[in-house]
């Protein structure tokens, strides 16, 4: 066809053009979906137009409305409910501060009173906290665990409270602590009472033969140590022990608990003494009464007694029980058999107990001991009182054979106070029972022993070991002392207490300056009603004790300690315990 039929052709052209275009608008019409430059197009039907896009952007726009009518919904109720609270606790506070505040003005303005009480209110429900029977405040309408409402318990108690705010309230009187000497098998009524025999005890004159000769283990200790009896249980063996604990617990019922531990049912002998009613703060333990209790039930003929902290080594029964060793008790009624005692370090770096260190370290045999002493990880006891223990030939005891008896020549201190095995018997001097707490109340015990004809003599092979337990509120209150005397080196404290600086300290507050006092009364009476038979004298070059004494000296102890060091057996505890190492030392090398 030539290009240019149309133009040839006219009107006739234009006449076709018209009918496509009527052909395609009727075809639009008569289908709802047709295809534009490539895209399906919906049509519209009924009037609306049907494309996917717009309609899912429709039901997306219609979820966010119900979403967001429903939050609102939430919303506002949350604040009806609020409100509502709010109401309902303003016109109670309101009701509960009408009595105590001031009407109104005129001119509707809060007075200054009823501001204040108020703001009382508010801070009051503001700090409600859980009661301890689980109740949670006072405000009217708050109820407490059981669904009961407090407001109403409030206004029934209103009345009476408001009389009691005018009434004097009488609190409580503490029960009165109880003497101590109600319990006393002496008849001591005061501390200055002193003893000189222990009553219903066999006569010492009475003989006794070797074979008869039988040994109870005697202690007594505070509730807080019990724990350790069953150590001794296992190291006494199946033989007798007499024990006093200072415990509220029924004796019958810490009988039961140590037999399960491991102790002897028949052989142990439980007594109790009321913490509660005679020392609640623990800080007079009665020391000396449980020891005499404790004594008081000794069947056998001869007594150890140790404390509950010294540990007995394992052998220590067997050892007593030698022939020999018999023979030499059953010849002398008046023998203190001195058992040598050491002590165990500490085997945590840290101030506390803890026993699950030390305990398995706790030497049960000579060898243990020695190996400790080596090793420096035990010494003699105590190297901070050279007089407690310092009369003892720990050097010579080193070698010394089991069972053998060594007599001390002499006793170095007043404060010498070995633990001992002796004669149950009446000429036994008993415990004074003035001495309470800590101090002096087993140093004057050997005083009375030495100058009532005791003789002392250390015993081979056996031995006793401290165990490092923490002090004692007893003895934290003996190391009490006024400011003054804070660094003041022992033998200078009498200087210091008669010079201007020490004129204002009030002395008997103290518990050492009290126990001191003490302690010339009974140096005076044990000199006018105890006869000096003393088998065992004191050394020459014996300490001098009274210069550290709080109270006063005597002329005679104006001067220094005597602490001569040529002694034979080199005394001195630093020095004894450097050559007890060193000997064990080159022991173990050969």
């Amino acid at each position: 066809m030539s290009p240019y039929s149309n133009l040839e052709s006219g009107s006739s052209g234009l006449s076709n053009g018209t009918a496509s275009r009527r052909a395609l608008a009727t075809s639009r019409s008569s289908s709802p979906h047709t295809t534009v430059n490539g895209i399906n197009k919906t049509r519209r039907k009924n009037g609306v137009i049907a494309s996917p896009l717009r309609k899912i952007r429709r039901d997306n726009n219609n979820r966010d409305l119900i979403s967001l009518s429903i939050i609102r919904f939430v919303l506002a109720l949350l604040i009806l409910i609020w409100f509502g609270v709010m109401v309902k606790l303003i016109s109670n506070l309101s009701a509960s501060s009408s009595s105590s505040s001031s009407s109104s003005s005129s001119n509707n303005n809060i007075s200054a009173e009823q501001s204040a009480a108020m703001h009382k209110l508010s801070e009051k429900w503001k700090n409600l906290r859980f009661n301890k029977d689980g109740t949670i405040g006072t405000v009217r309408g708050v109820k407490d665990s059981k669904g009961k409402d407090k407001g109403k318990d409030k206004d029934k108690d209103k009345d009476s409270s408001s009389k009691k705010k005018h009434e004097k309230v009488e609190e409580p009187k503490p029960e009165p602590i109880a003497s101590i000497f109600e319990l006393s098998l002496l008849g001591n009524t005061s501390p200055s009472d002193f003893r000189l025999t222990t009553p219903n005890a066999p006569s010492c004159s009475e003989p006794i033969d070797a074979d008869s000769i039988s040994f109870t283990l005697v202690s007594q200790l505070s509730h807080d140590r019990i724990w350790m009896l069953p150590y001794h249980c296992k190291r006494w063996g199946d033989n007798p022990m007499s024990i006093v604990i200072f415990t509220d617990e029924d004796a019958a019922v810490v009988k039961n608990k140590l037999v399960i531990e491991g102790c002897s049912k028949e052989h142990l002998t439980v007594q109790t003494v009321s913490k509660t009613r005679y020392d609640p703060q623990g800080t007079d333990y009665p020391v000396n009464v449980l020891r005499n209790l404790a004594f008081s039930k000794v069947k056998t003929t001869h007594l150890v007694y140790a404390d509950i902290d010294f540990w007995p080594s394992e052998s220590l029964h067997s050892i007593l029980n030698i022939q020999s060793v018999k023979e030499r008790m059953a010849s002398d009624s008046k023998l203190a058999t001195v058992v040598p005692v050491f002590q165990m370090n500490r085997r945590c770096r840290a101030y506390k107990d803890c026993r699950d260190d030390n305990i398995p370290f706790m030497p049960k045999r000579k060898d243990e001991l020695i190996g400790l002493i080596k090793k420096r990880e035990a010494s003699t006891f105590d190297p901070t009182n050279e007089g407690g223990h310092g009369s003892t030939r720990y050097i010579s005891w080193k070698d010394q054979k089991e069972g053998s008896y060594l007599d001390l020549p002499c006793i170095r201190s007043n404060r010498y106070e070995p633990y001992l095995a002796v004669r149950y018997c009446s000429e036994l001097p008993p415990f004074q029972e003035g001495f309470s707490g800590y101090g002096k109340n087993k140093m004057t015990w050997a005083m009375q022993l030495r100058r009532s004809g005791y003789q002392f003599s250390q015993l081979g092979e056996a031995f006793l070991v401290h165990y490092p337990h923490l002090d004692s509120k007893s003895r934290l209150e003996w190391n009490k002392k006024p400011k003054e005397l804070q660094k003041v080196d022992s033998t200078l404290v009498v200087d210091v207490l008669e010079s201007k600086k020490g004129s204002n300290i009030d002395l008997l507050s103290y518990k050492r300056a009290r126990v001191d006092a003490l302690f010339l009364d009974y140096k005076d009476w044990l000199r006018d009603n105890v006869t000096d038979s003393s088998r065992v004298p004191m050394c020459e070059n014996a300490l001098n004790d009274d210069v550290r004494l709080w109270v006063h000296r005597d002329a005679e102890d104006e001067s220094e300690d005597n602490e001569s060091e040529d002694n034979d057996d080199g005394n001195d505890v630093v020095e004894v315990n450097e050559e007890l190492a060193k000997e064990t030392e080159g022991d173990a090398q050969e």
